[in-house]
């Protein structure tokens, strides 16, 4: 699994893709990318046709996490949901 993040500055350090990464090692061909900004944006998920991988955009609301201390597990609630692994 790939994790990235587009995120100010200024919270940067509390978006943990590592643990991300961590937490999925047994998923293949998917690509998350955490956006945290204040200007927001759409959640649009695509395929790369020529890797296959599917990404998934996973827009975190900035003025909470600017708040929190650890955001990991707002951060793995949604990765699940967005990957179909919540029951």
């Amino acid at each position: 699994m790939k994790v990235t993040k587009v995120v100010d500055q200024d919270i940067a350090e509390k978006i943990d893709i590592q643990y991300i990464r961590n937490q999925f090692t047994d998923v293949p061909n998917v690509g998350i990318i955490y956006i945290c900004t204040l200007e927001g944006g759409e959640e649009d998920d695509w395929v790369d046709d020529e890797t296959g991988i599917r990404y998934i955009v996973i827009h975190l609301p900035y003025k909470q996490v600017k708040k929190g201390i650890d955001i990991r597990p707002m951060m793995l609630a949604r990765a699940k949901e967005r990957l179909g692994l919540v029951a």
